[in-house]
């Protein structure tokens, strides 16, 4: 990336990295709509997806504003975020855990753009371009309404029906290794005891042997004619 030599240069290729943003999260909702389990999220992801889709013509409409189209540039920042996102959500199944990270992952996107944005509209009153402001400052308002919603949804639902489900495992986890102690404790005592049944058992029919012997009467050997 080149130097850049003005603020005005600055807030354009903030601009561009909100409009490749907004562009990469309108692939990567509905993959997340389709995993979440709870309905509240699923909606709030749905309705977010149909907002960022208004985001990007803002942006555009900023850049037009300033005489810019969008660059096409990447933006590295949404793009790591949301594989982390992706990463997530190939390695749990659906459930009240991935819902929860989900929320996660989404409020770090949210907090990125409120951030971006926040960033923006502030350059763009410095400067006097108050069509870029006017054309932005609904979506910040937006993207921190957003962000609100996933944490009610988290504290409403989500993330008590997570711990639910981390104990429910933790004692299902807790009675399986019971069992399984106490099986190796009985095999063990098994071992040692079957050995001196043995011994015993043997010493038992010993004895007896030796009482039959000592009385079963001797016969005398007959003298020859």
């Amino acid at each position: 990336m080149g130097s850049t030599a003005t603020l005005r240069d600055h807030l354009v290729d903030e601009l561009n990295d909100l409009h490749s943003a907004e562009e990469q999260l309108i692939e990567a909702l509905p993959k997340m709509a389709k995993k979440a389990s709870d309905k509240q999220l699923k909606t709030a992801i749905q309705n977010h997806l149909a907002q960022t889709r208004t985001h990007v013509q803002r942006v555009s409409t900023a850049l037009k504003a300033l005489g810019e189209k969008p660059a096409g540039k990447t933006c590295q920042a949404m793009k790591g975020l949301l594989k982390e996102g992706e990463e997530l959500m190939s390695g749990n199944d659906p459930g009240a855990l991935l819902d929860a990270m989900m929320i996660t992952a989404a409020q770090k996107v949210e907090h990125y753009e409120i951030a971006t944005y926040g960033t923006v509209c502030t350059y763009a009153n410095v400067l006097g371009e108050r069509k870029v402001s006017a054309a932005l400052a609904p979506t910040l308002k937006e993207e921190k309404a957003a962000d609100k919603k996933l944490t009610s949804i988290a504290e409403g639902s989500v993330n008590a029906r997570a711990s639910k489900e981390w104990h429910e495992r933790a004692n299902d986890s807790m009675i399986e290794k019971g069992a399984h102690w106490v099986g190796l404790t009985a095999g063990r005592m098994a071992s040692k005891l079957l050995p001196r049944g043995l011994a015993s058992d043997k010493a038992t029919a010993n004895t007896r042997a030796s009482s039959a012997g000592r009385s079963r009467p001797r016969t005398r050997a007959g003298r020859k004619k």
